[in-house]
């Protein structure tokens, strides 16, 4: 985690999917710039955006899947 990335939990998913937008411009006109510095420091944000995003979708498959009947029979192996 980038010690210097915000609550991400507070941002709606619209912000979160701009927000990813907008990392990985900047982390491509790093490469062109060739400030691998910065890219480092992008890809952790990005990182971090990346993980709160798989982290709701999850969220709402796991939610979506209790709240439908025909899963009930299907063996869970995680």
């Amino acid at each position: 985690m980038h010690p210097l990335a915000p609550d991400l939990t507070q941002l709606t998913n619209e912000e979160l999917h701009k927000k990813i937008h907008e990392l990985t411009q900047k982390l491509t006109q790093s490469y062109r710039l060739g400030n691998y510095e910065l890219v480092g420091q992008i890809h952790m944000l990005l990182d971090d955006y990346n993980h709160e995003s798989q982290r709701r979708h999850q969220k709402t498959l796991e939610e979506m899947s209790n709240k439908n009947q025909q899963f009930d029979g299907i063996i869970n192996i995680k």
